[in-house]
């Protein structure tokens, strides 16, 4: 029996079958082996891939960024090169983060895909980014690498995998987007400096107004409702006013709040397409109070006190006081009759009223030879500077408003029909030699006192201890470039159809009613020192 098992083992393990299963143990081992390997492979390809993406996303974070940072005060072309630049100083796989810098159209139709700089506005309502040029406020930047834009770019080139070969995949596509929103106040077109008015901006009625180029601040922390309110836009019928502004910043809380459907009858349907941005106390990050941009640009001007220019000082270092006009018509009071003046200091101010033409003419032969100073009349129900129709030329002048020093009566500005025609004489010259708002000369001669058509001192007060008001309502016969400058405390009311209403305007508070039009022009003027600051929300 012994002898019989042992025979019949043997022949078991010299079958055919038996010789046939021998070596499966290798052919799994190799198997398990071979998928080990891949699956490593992949791990350190995935790897690989998520560090190279890290840093393509650091690269685009920090160049939308950069571009944030400046996108409201300088030109498209200098943002979207700083944009460039701050993406370049990083490298991804060892190359370099190029951002490719193709022109952006405006209005914008093209595919926003094919973009790897774009300027636009972040639309906090809805969290998204609007392509445009006009008041733009943010960027987008996206770093790409794929194998298409490799072909005449290496360092577009898709990213190389170093396992994926075995797999028969050689390379692998990336991108990576950054949206970085600028939220400050740089950039304003319109600013509403005092910290108490309840409110500061009083907008209602038919009101249509354009802040061209630039947003809107307010300086009220007032914390109401309504007309307590540091803002508050409202409208007849259940309507509201319509803006075209890339932003509205308010310190306190504006009516209605910055979320509220009613933004998108304020806005319009196109100008809610292209998008805009409300904030104020209740949002993050909320909006800083900001101080004079213009005060701050004459700092260092020994004949300006902050705000206001010392017109003593002036007449005693040489700016005529005017009893003539330049036809030599004597001067007894105040002027209401067609005539040509010089530069200097008129007492009783000019009434511009039917068939009178006043121009004014600067003479750059003397010191100060652009300002124009205009006083009170106690005679005249109004004076300094008042209009109801005629016309008023100036092209290279400031029209400085103040008191009569000799009888103390004040004057003040008070245009309600007309034909308005100024020229700041920093604009005159940007406009004689064709000068750009993006370019810095342009910019240095309309910073401050050089870039101001229409000035009212701020320290004047009536009988009763009041600042006098601006009023302007017009016929659609403004036509003005330079700054409206009307600081803290004077309250400005704006009406009708102003037409161009100048570059920026700057006042203490502001009621805009009655139907008004109004046109700002922004040109990145007297933007003041903000911190620029920049979150990415993308």
């Amino acid at each position: 029996m012994q002898c019989h098992a042992i025979r019949y083992k043997q022949k078991k393990l010299l079958s055919p079958k038996f010789f046939r299963n021998r070596g499966i143990a290798l052919a799994y081992m190799t198997i398990v082996i071979t998928t080990l390997l891949l699956i490593v492979g992949l791990s350190i390809d995935v790897a690989k891939l998520l560090h190279n993406v890290h840093e393509l996303q650091n690269a685009t974070d920090a160049a939308a960024l950069a571009g944030a940072q400046i996108v409201k005060i300088v030109s498209p072309d200098d943002t979207r090169q700083i944009t460039h630049d701050l993406g370049f100083a990083n490298k991804a796989e060892h190359y370099n983060v190029t951002l490719r810098m193709d022109l952006q159209p405006e209005p914008f139709t093209a595919d926003e895909n094919s973009f790897d700089i774009l300027l636009g506005r972040w639309v906090r309502y809805n969290r998204n980014f609007v392509p445009t040029l006009d008041a733009p406020n943010s960027v987008k930047a996206v770093a790409r690498r794929n194998a298409a834009l490799g072909i005449s770019e290496p360092a577009l080139k898709a990213l190389n995998l170093i396992f994926g070969p075995l797999a028969g995949v050689d390379t692998a596509d990336a991108a990576t987007t950054a949206v970085a929103w600028c939220y400050d106040s740089g950039g304003s077109g319109l600013i509403c400096l005092s910290d108490i008015a309840e409110p500061g901006l009083n907008i209602g009625g038919n009101v249509e107004l354009d802040i061209d180029g630039g947003g809107i601040h307010v300086n009220s922390y007032r914390d109401g409702h309504n007309h307590s309110s540091g803002a508050w836009l409202h409208g007849g019928g259940g309507g509201y006013p319509e803006i075209d502004s890339g932003f509205i910043n308010v310190v306190g809380v504006i009516t209605p709040s910055p979320f509220d459907s009613a933004w998108e009858s304020i806005f319009g349907i196109d100008e809610y397409v292209k998008g805009f941005t409300v904030s104020d106390t209740t949002t993050i990050p909320a909006p800083e109070r900001i101080e004079d941009p213009v005060a701050a640009a004459m700092i260092d001007n020994s004949l300006v006190d902050y705000s206001r220019l010392k017109v003593p000082e002036l007449i005693d270092s040489g700016i005529p006081t005017r009893y003539q006009t330049l036809e030599g018509k004597p001067i007894t009071d105040t002027i209401d009759f067609t005539c040509t003046l010089g530069p200097g200091y008129y007492p009783y101010g000019i009434s511009v009223t039917t068939g009178v033409n006043i121009t004014l003419l600067p003479n750059s032969d003397t010191g100060l030879g652009t300002i124009f100073v205009f006083g009170g009349c106690g005679g005249k129900s109004k004076s300094g500077l008042v209009m109801n129709s005629g016309s008023l030329t100036g092209h290279g002048v400031t029209c400085y408003v103040t008191q009569n020093f000799s009888n103390g009566e004040y004057g003040e500005i008070t245009i309600t029909g007309g034909k308005l025609e100024l020229v700041s004489p920093g604009d005159l010259t940007n406009q004689q030699h064709g000068y750009q708002p993006d370019e810095p000369i342009y910019q240095s001669l309309v910073q401050g006192l050089n870039g101001i058509a229409v000035w009212q001192d701020p320290t004047m007060v009536d009988k009763k201890g009041n600042t006098p008001d601006v009023h302007l309502n017009g016929n659609g016969d403004f036509l003005i470039s330079g700054t409206l400058y009307f600081p803290n405390p004077i309250h400005a009311r704006l009406e009708g159809d102003l037409g161009q209403a100048g570059n920026q305007i700057i006042c203490g508070s502001a009621d805009v009613f009655g139907g008004a039009e109004i046109r700002v022009s922004y040109d990145g003027r007297n933007g003041g020192t903000y911190k620029r600051a920049a979150v990415l929300v993308q």
